[in-house]
């Protein structure tokens, strides 16, 4: 007949081999990195008066495009620079 006998050290790597599984799912899931999510903005200066305005990229802008008039003087605004911002 078929005898089975349990031990204590039997039972031990058996609870040893438990929480290793567990520690090696747990570490690999806090491993991942995290997405960073960034929005693309873009700032506009005046030709003239230097006044600047950051705003949401769009589709289609370039540098050196020029969009709009300032709200100040009324010369032109041009993009300056295009950047990504981490959004928060």
């Amino acid at each position: 007949m078929f005898t089975m006998e349990i031990d204590i050290t039997n039972i031990i790597l058996i609870i040893a081999f438990i929480i290793i599984v567990i520690y090696l799912i747990y570490d690999s899931y806090a491993r991942k990195p995290r997405k960073r999510v960034q929005v693309v903005r873009e700032l506009l200066v005046c030709t003239s008066c230097k006044f600047t305005v950051e705003k949401d990229f769009e589709p289609g802008d370039f540098i050196g495009m020029i969009k709009g008039k300032c709200p100040s003087c009324g010369s032109n605004l041009k993009v300056k620079a295009i950047y990504a911002v981490e959004k928060k």
